[in-house]
């Protein structure tokens, strides 16, 4: 009783502190239990966590022989169904977990692939002993999918991540600059898009300087800022590593497909055009509907090249939340002759799952 009263003080503490304790203790919360993890779920839920408790105790115990630090003895996950979003007090050794998120239909697939990030945050955060600035927001999220790839065996599913840095390039998106605010960069979304930079940056320095190199960045933003902690752990000055980074990625021959898995794999199944007939100096819609058995495809893994201009275009959720639609949009320019010209989709699933589509489109002449 002690121990269990000792850790609520604690947990209770922390929730104060993020504004949602109200809330979650009204829930009726069952504690399932590792050597090393304490997971507080709702009482209705509790089949689902010892379902996921084995592998996360596997993933706690990959992570301390991985990371050249120590892991809290005990680590406290509460998790909450109403709540859009994961948050980690590294002083607190506890984690909450969000599950009011639109994506993964399956819960469990969800609630695993959550708690075993938020684990590997914290034990980042061991590292470099709590430091968060967001000019290296971009670091942790990319160290954090290749944690959770490599402790899953599924280190191709990142090769997504070198297709999405090459269109973010095109996009004029890939630079050190524009991950120095990363949540501009991402609108605060964690996904295989807003990793990638940081998934081929520190993929490509760990290659050239060594598999301890990403960590020994980690363990410098303790005493210094990005530019010099990079130089640090990577052996050179911050713009040459910009270089390196940007032409390794140009570099990248990409594959027209991925498949992680076959069956979740998202399949195109619809696309309607907006407004039916395009001129030149319109804005041409493409509504696009996917077949995703997993649930897992955001607009944000959706790109469109318009091949008349070699630009790509970022996919955003479609105006109406009613619908399944997710929307792709190419501006035709004032310039622009009457004629048939080609696009091509490509969808990036979080599972690192990419197909691509390929389609035309009709520019009308003036009446």
């Amino acid at each position: 009783m002690r121990k269990f009263t000792f850790l609520t003080i604690i947990f209770s503490g922390f929730l104060c502190l993020s504004g949602t304790c109200p809330d979650i203790f009204s829930q009726q919360l069952n504690d399932i239990t590792s050597e090393h993890l304490l997971l507080r779920i709702p009482k209705e839920r509790d089949l689902l966590g010892r379902r996921i408790i084995t592998d996360l105790e596997r993933f706690y115990r990959f992570l301390d022989g991985t990371l050249n630090t120590k892991l809290p003895d005990k680590i406290i996950l509460l998790v909450d169904w109403d709540l859009q979003t994961s948050t980690t007090n590294y002083r607190g050794n506890s984690i909450i977990i969000g599950m009011n998120q639109s994506i993964f239909s399956n819960q469990r697939t969800l609630l695993l692939n959550e708690c075993k990030r938020e684990i590997a945050r914290l034990g980042l955060f061991q590292h470099s002993r709590g430091a968060t600035r967001p000019d290296y927001e971009f670091m942790y999220e990319g160290m954090i999918e290749i944690l959770v790839h490599e402790f899953d065996h599924t280190s191709r599913s990142l090769e997504s991540a070198w297709v999405i840095s090459q269109f973010l390039d095109a996009m004029g998106q890939l630079s050190l600059e524009s991950q120095r605010v990363w949540s501009d960069f991402s609108k605060d979304r964690r996904c295989i898009r807003s990793a990638a930079p940081g998934i081929t940056f520190l993929l490509i320095f760990r290659d050239l300087e060594g598999r301890e190199s990403p960590l020994k960045f980690f363990d410098t933003l303790r005493r210094t800022n990005l530019s010099r902690s990079l130089k640090d752990a990577f052996k050179k000055p911050a713009p040459e590593l910009e270089k390196i980074w940007i032409n390794k990625v140009r570099e990248y021959r990409a594959p027209e497909e991925i498949t992680i898995s076959a069956e979740e794999a998202p399949e195109l199944i619809e696309t309607v055009f907006a407004p039916d007939e395009v001129h030149a100096g319109d804005t041409l819609e493409i509504r696009l509907r996917f077949m995703d058995t997993e649930g897992d495809l955001l607009p944000d893994g959706v790109f469109i090249r318009d091949d008349r201009t070699g630009n790509i275009f970022q996919a955003q959720a479609g105006a109406d939340p009613a619908t399944d639609h997710i929307l792709g949009k190419i501006p035709i320019t004032a310039d622009c002759a009457p004629g048939e010209y080609g696009y091509q989709i490509t969808a990036v699933d979080e599972l690192g799952n990419l197909r691509r589509w390929n389609g035309i489109y009709k520019v009308a002449g003036s009446e």
